[in-house]
């Protein structure tokens, strides 16, 4: 696994786990740095992204080789846990079994519940043809992604989808499918935030399901938007959100 970080390692951590066709290094840049104050930002690539082309989608070994590195750099805190869509399975896995306490704890359109057999297939289907086209050229993707996540993040997404392989989506549609809630004990964190955009599928089984499983955590509706467009559109406005939570 790349780890990348940024930063001193004295200060209070960050743990970013991107989303597909971002990567750690650009949640570093779209995010991290943004967030007012001075903190040890710590961004693993996962399935392919950024420098990890070619590799799986394991989120019981990606918690593995983060815990690890973070015993190697003797950090015995994370002061935020940020996740969003696909790394929220990594999140989940980590939160779940790291044996380190995490203080504040944000996901951010994760593949919380159960969406069925059905609903994968289709997922794998779309995602496929769309890689397919986008290997022919990055413009396919470019114009669905610029709405939602302006030109600029677009054109990285659209470059990323490039360099992914047909395995790699199949294993990220399978997880994220499959849903990646775990039983949870709430005196481990201060504060959780569940956060999903109005407009996308993942609200529709999610919202219910942390209202069952987690009645202690926070959920956030971004009135009117898409999946991490939020992220997309407004990082620094988000970077100022998560900032206020960090000092609550």
């Amino acid at each position: 696994m790349i780890i990348h970080t940024d930063g001193d390692p004295k200060s209070p951590v960050i743990l970013l786990l991107h989303p597909m066709l971002l990567s750690g290094q650009m949640m570093i840049d779209l995010l991290g740095k943004k967030i007012p104050g001075t903190y040890y930002l710590i961004a693993p690539d996962q399935a392919g992204h950024g420098e990890e082309e070619g590799n799986p989608f394991t989120p019981k070994q990606d918690v593995e080789e983060l815990c690890r590195f973070l015993k190697e750099k003797e950090i015995s805190e994370i002061e935020l846990l940020f996740a969003a869509s696909m790394g929220g399975a990594t999140a989940m896995e980590f939160m779940r079994t790291a044996d380190i306490p995490i203080r504040n704890v944000h996901l951010d359109g994760i593949p919380l519940a159960d969406e069925g057999f059905f609903r994968q297939k289709i997922d794998t289907f779309v995602t496929l043809q769309a890689l397919k086209k986008t290997k022919k050229d990055t413009a396919f993707l470019n114009k669905m992604l610029v709405p939602i996540y302006g030109e600029q993040l677009a054109e990285s997404m659209a470059k990323q989808m490039s360099r992914l392989n047909a395995e790699n989506i199949r294993q990220i549609s399978k997880t994220c499918s499959r849903g990646c809630a775990v039983e949870l004990e709430p005196d481990r964190f201060d504060q959780v935030v569940f956060e999903w955009g109005e407009k996308e599928v993942n609200i529709r089984k999610g919202k219910p399901l942390v209202e069952k499983m987690y009645p202690w955590a926070r959920i956030l509706v971004r009135e009117g938007l898409d999946h991490c467009e939020y992220l997309g559109k407004q990082p620094e406005a988000y970077a100022k959100e998560l900032s206020q939570e960090l000092n609550r």
